[in-house]
């Protein structure tokens, strides 16, 4: 985890570069005599019932963890905790963000839960802003609901902007930087794809969530429980330089892809093969291979965010497939193919 966030930073480090004049982050700037204020938002409601994937609609998961983050995170001193509907009803995203300007709140959480429409997609992601102090508090609030999620056993996707043509892509992150207002998006697991599923499949799941939404919280802040059995107040927040400009999603895929076959066991039919891959915009995320030309795919599994180079051994099972072909992908899920590795002589 260290190894890939030291990479992570060191890409950011390397944007800004580019972009000129580096300005460092302000930490979380609460003032120990008042409230830290904390919006929560269950993100969809109403018409909107956001993912339905499931027979329930990712609507009714978000309010449910949204309740179990509140109930959490006000076990915690000098906290103040509110959420944007508690109801099923529609909100626009302006309302939400306008809601938290109103409470004057020190950070917005939007929460929900992902698909993909291959539904080959899975893991946590966070959504951040992406200028500023408001990229900067992002970044580090994010990073402690991914290592959170990943400490659950999910797979973590990583921390990413995205930029439209209004500026932030998503209306929520781009409603509360108008208002000057830290918001993240953050996705929970993906509703589709059997390595997520069963993190979500109970009450007692979902309250997981919800707890673990709330500790990212308080040691991000730094708070202390109510009845001084937890303390983050000596806990300092990864700090991530703040950018001099605005921080673009990648839109290029992985730079190379190299195969080369190490050794092939034509008996067992098992292919040893030494895979290369980089980005140099950003970390690399998934691999999948083909025995058929890249007709149908392997599942996804993971890329070793700390190597360039992995090691891997497919089985070819049975018939007279003669070829292998890798694809690797990126956290904005961009993908390059390799060369093919002909298994024939």
């Amino acid at each position: 985890m260290r190894k890939y966030l030291q990479k992570a930073l060191s890409l950011v480090l390397c944007a800004a570069a580019l972009l000129g004049t580096l300005y460092f982050v302000d930490m979380p700037d609460v003032s120990a005599a008042d409230p830290v204020v904390i919006v929560i938002d269950p993100g969809h409601g109403g018409k909107n019932l956001g993912t339905d994937y499931l027979p329930i609609p990712e609507k009714n998961y978000t309010m449910l963890v949204a309740l179990y983050m509140k109930e959490q995170l006000e076990k915690y001193q000098n906290v103040k905790v509110y959420l944007t509907h508690s109801e099923d009803i529609d909100m626009s995203l302006e309302e939400r963000a306008e809601f938290a300007r109103q409470v004057d709140a020190d950070f917005l959480f939007s929460l929900h839960f992902n698909m993909s429409l291959p539904h080959t997609l899975y893991g946590s992601e966070i959504w951040i802003p992406s200028t500023g102090t408001l990229y900067t508090r992002g970044y580090s609030a994010g990073y402690e609901f991914l290592t959170q999620f990943t400490e659950m056993g999910l797979f973590n996707r990583g921390i990413k902007t995205r930029i439209g043509s209004k500026g932030d892509y998503y209306g929520i992150i781009r409603e509360c930087t108008a208002r000057n207002i830290p918001a993240i998006i953050v996705e929970h697991c993906h509703v589709d794809h059997i390595n997520d599923i069963g993190y979500m499949q109970s009450a007692e799941l979902l309250k997981e969530f919800g707890v673990r939404d709330a500790e990212a919280v308080a040691r991000y802040f730094g708070l202390t429980s109510r009845d001084g059995t937890v303390s983050y107040r000596d806990y300092a927040p990864l700090a991530i330089p703040t950018p001099a400009a605005r921080v673009y999603n990648d839109t290029t895929p992985p730079d190379y892809v190299n195969a080369r076959l190490v050794n092939y066991d034509k008996t067992g039919k098992y292919a040893t093969v030494q895979l290369g891959a980089a980005d140099s915009q950003s970390l690399l995320q998934y691999y999948a291979y083909s025995t058929d030309g890249g007709l149908t795919w392997s599942p996804f599994l993971p890329w070793d965010r700390t190597k360039e180079t992995m090691t891997i051994t497919v089985n070819m099972g049975y018939g007279s497939k003669s070829s292998l072909i890798f694809k690797v992908s990126n956290i904005y899920d961009r993908e390059t193919q390799s060369n093919v590795l002909s298994l024939n002589g």
